[in-house]
């Protein structure tokens, strides 16, 4: 019985030594596991702040293209007036001489 005992003590004593050994391995890769999900989150967290960069450079991108063009508007529109302007002259000139020859 004595020796029953002393194996039964014995297994005991093992198998805690064995969870205590694979309790340590589970604590090792618990801390490797966090220090992973902070990298991540540190990845993630710079990945954001590069799109937001990048979702304001092209906000400034289509805003100086919309006044680019806004500008090309406005030369063009500006060419049609003189030209208009011109086209009067033109004919204000012709009346004018129309109406001395009368």
């Amino acid at each position: 019985m004595d020796a029953q005992l002393t194996d039964m003590v014995m297994r005991i004593e093992t198998r805690a030594r064995q969870l205590m050994l694979r309790h340590q391995q589970m604590q090792q890769e618990c801390a490797q596991m966090q220090q992973r999900l902070e990298k991540a989150q540190d990845t993630i967290e710079s990945l954001n702040a590069q799109n937001q960069k990048l979702k304001e450079e092209y906000d400034h991108l289509k805003m100086a293209k919309y006044i680019d063009m806004a500008d090309d508007d406005a030369k063009q529109m500006r060419s049609r007036i003189s030209k208009m302007v011109r086209d009067i002259d033109r004919c204000i000139a012709m009346l004018k001489t129309d109406m001395k020859d009368d």
